[in-house]
C-alpha cells in the first residue's frame, strides 16, 4: 500500500507539472545534415507541388494553415527540400489548443500530447501519442503515393518524421528525476522553473553546437547508419524507451555544468559558448550526440522503410 501511494504521488507530481512543449531544436537542419548523406534521395529533384486534398479525420488547430515555403501550387521542388523544410512543420501550431484526451493537461496541453511519450515506471504509464502520430503520416504517406502524388507522400513522411525524431529527445519520454519531482510536491511554480530551465538548458547547447557546426555532432548525424524499421509505431516505442534512460543523467550533468542554479526555482538561462572543457563537458555531449545518433538512425531508418513506398513509381 505504502509503495502505491508513492508512486501515485510520484505519478501526479510528474504529470501534472504545467509543462510548456520543448523540442529538438532545429529538426530541418539536422535533417537535412542527415539527408546529406542519402545521396539516393536527389533522384526525386522534380516534383511538382500539388494542393492539400486529403481526408484526415485527425483534429487540428482550425487557425493553423497551411503554408508553401517551397513555392507556388504547380512550381518544381525536391525531396530533399520537402522532407528538410517540412520536418519542423508539426511545431507550427498544427497540434494547439485541440481537446484530445483526458490526460492531456499532464504533459502541458494537446501540443505536447502529441509530442510526447512519457514511459514512467518502467513503462506501466504511458502518457503521449507521438508514436501514434508518426503511424498516422506514414499511413497518410500511403495514400498519398498510391495517387502519385510525390509532394504530399514526401511531405507525410516529413511530419511522420518529426514525431519519430521528437521521441529521440530525453526529456520528451522522461521530464526529470523522479525522487526530486516527489521532494517538490507542494511548489509546482517552482517545480515548473527547474523542469524549464533543464528542458531549455538542453535545447538552447544542442542548438548552439549544430549552428557552430560542431564537427562531432555533424559526423553524428551525417555518418550514423540507419536502424532497421520493420514498424513505425514499434520503432517510435523503442525510441522513447531508449531515450528516457539518457534524461536523468543529462539533469545531474546539468547541474555540475551550469551550476545548481538551474536547479533553482526562478527562470535561468544559460551561455552555451561559456561551457568549459573538461571531463564533464565531454561526458554531456557524448550523451547528447547519443541522442543526436538515435535521430540519424531513425530518420535514415525510415527514409529505407518508406522508400518501399515510392522507388517504383514513375
Amino acid at each position: 500500500m505504502r509503495t502505491l501511494k508513492v508512486m501515485i504521488i510520484a505519478v501526479l507530481v510528474t504529470v501534472l507539472l504545467p509543462q510548456t512543449l520543448f523540442a529538438w531544436s532545429l529538426h530541418g537542419e539536422m535533417t537535412r545534415v542527415v539527408l546529406d548523406s542519402l545521396p539516393w534521395i536527389n533522384r526525386y529533384n522534380n516534383i511538382t507541388i500539388t494542393e492539400y486534398s486529403y481526408k484526415d479525420n485527425s483534429p487540428y488547430n482550425s487557425k493553423y494553415k497551411i503554408a508553401y515555403l517551397d513555392g507556388n501550387i504547380g512550381d518544381k521542388t525536391s525531396a530533399k527540400k520537402i522532407l528538410s523544410l517540412y520536418a519542423d512543420e508539426p511545431d507550427w501550431g498544427m497540434d494547439d489548443g485541440l481537446s484530445l484526451s483526458p490526460s492531456q493537461a499532464l504533459t502541458g496541453g494537446s501540443q505536447g500530447w502529441r509530442h510526447q511519450y512519457f514511459l514512467l515506471f518502467g513503462g506501466i504509464l504511458r502518457l503521449g501519442e507521438a508514436p501514434d502520430r508518426a503511424l498516422h503520416f506514414y499511413n497518410m504517406a500511403v495514400v498519398a503515393f498510391k495517387a502519385k502524388d510525390f509532394y504530399w507522400g514526401f511531405r507525410f513522411l516529413a511530419r511522420a518524421l518529426h514525431y519519430l525524431q521528437d521521441l529521440t529527445m530525453p526529456f520528451h519520454t522522461n521530464p526529470g528525476p523522479t525522487m526530486l519531482l516527489i521532494s517538490n510536491l507542494f511548489d509546482i511554480n517552482g517545480l515548473t522553473a527547474m523542469v524549464s530551465n533543464h528542458h531549455f538548458a538542453l535545447e538552447d547547447y544542442q542548438e548552439y553546437k549544430i549552428k557552430k557546426r560542431d564537427l562531432l555532432y555533424i559526423r553524428s548525424l551525417r555518418d550514423t547508419d540507419p536502424i532497421k524499421v520493420n514498424d513505425v509505431w514499434e520503432a517510435g516505442f523503442e525510441l522513447a524507451n531508449r531515450s528516457k534512460n539518457y534524461s536523468e543523467s543529462l539533469w545531474n550533468l546539468q547541474c555540475k555544468i551550469f551550476g545548481d542554479n538551474l536547479s533553482s526555482k526562478t527562470r535561468v538561462q544559460i551561455r552555451p559558448e561559456k561551457v568549459s572543457s573538461g571531463a564533464l563537458k565531454n561526458e554531456y555531449d557524448k550523451i547528447i550526440i547519443g541522442s543526436l545518433i538515435d535521430f540519424s538512425a531513425i530518420t535514415k531508418g525510415f527514409l529505407r522503410y518508406a522508400r518501399e513506398l515510392f522507388k517504383n513509381i514513375d
